[in-house]
């Protein structure tokens, strides 16, 4: 049985978007807590002004004015924020479809599983600049064509604040069930392995299929060949972004047995159908991901 405390948690991006942003939450009187959870995309949190503690793994940092946070994805990591009446923080989660498209060539970092670093006045002026510059495109109608020199800027500054910061290494030892559903997906996501059996994934984690089948959906709040389907679905969608190859041939080179099945899984998981993605992606209407005001506490 895996710790109940610890959650996967999927990051819901707008239709068009591969990144989320957001800024502009305060923190109730009595705090915040956010549980143990992990998730497929990269963390970047900035605290402008803030209290408390953040913990990657089993290490923990306390939180300061101008601390700047990075976690990579699958990363088991929890904060707690003390309420404060100028706290002010921006958090940017991206995965690496991201990294592809902008094709850029950001520094090398050696393998980790994230930093906290609390910078000085100078630099965190400039990081705060960059951040609100974001947020305030945000706000408006906006296209990735405007917004990538920028994403580009302020992930090349984050990235090279790590030769300074205090990076965290985490044992990649597997004791629990948890630990060997998200070993599977790491796996998967690296791999892009998505046409892994229902067997060979329960052998990977050494667990019967009905127990793997149970536990996965626990975990990852959707079945393993969902799982999967919709992996390949954001496959499809960087072919139709960036290639003339046909709906057809996107379908089976997505390990798609019929080209029908895909477009019907394709708009049930995006709303819209493949040809329609690929004439809305290339226009310049707008490609928003506004903010929420919701404060994500506790999970179910």
């Amino acid at each position: 049985m895996w710790n109940v405390d610890h959650f996967f948690e999927k990051i819901e991006t707008t239709l068009g978007t591969d990144y989320m942003l957001r800024a502009r939450e305060a923190v109730p009187e009595k705090g915040v807590y956010i549980r143990p959870h992990v998730h497929l995309e990269h963390e970047i949190m900035w605290f402008r002004h803030a209290e408390g503690f953040y913990s990657i793994g089993s290490e923990k940092f306390k939180l300061r004015d101008n601390t700047l946070v990075f976690v990579g994805p699958m990363r088991l990591h929890d904060m707690e924020l003390a309420f404060t009446d100028n706290h002010e923080r921006f958090l940017l989660q991206y995965n690496n479809t991201v990294l592809n498209r902008l094709k850029y060539q950001f520094p090398v970092t050696p393998p980790h599983a994230g930093f906290v670093l609390q910078l000085n006045e100078r630099d965190a002026e400039r990081m705060q600049f960059l951040f609100r510059w974001f947020t305030d495109m945000h706000d408006a109608p906006y296209t990735l064509c405007e917004a990538n020199p920028l994403l580009i800027l302020l992930l090349n500054t984050v990235f090279t604040h790590v030769q300074h910061a205090e990076q965290v290494t985490v044992s990649d030892e597997k004791n629990n069930i948890f630990d060997k559903i998200i070993d599977l997906v790491v796996h998967v996501e690296k791999n892009a392995t998505f046409n892994m059996t229902l067997n060979e994934a329960a052998a990977h984690c050494s667990l019967s299929t009905s127990h793997f089948s149970r536990t996965f959906k626990r975990i990852m709040q959707v079945s393993f060949k969902e799982y999967l389907v919709g992996k390949k679905i954001s496959q499809s969608t960087e072919l139709l972004r960036n290639t003339e190859l046909s709906i057809t041939d996107i379908a089976y080179q997505c390990e798609f047995t019929d080209s029908a099945y895909y477009c019907f899984k394709f708009r049930s998981l995006m709303g819209v159908t493949p040809k329609t993605f690929r004439t809305n992606s290339r226009s310049t209407k707008q490609l928003s991901t506004k903010h929420d005001n919701l404060v994500r506490q506790e999970k179910p």
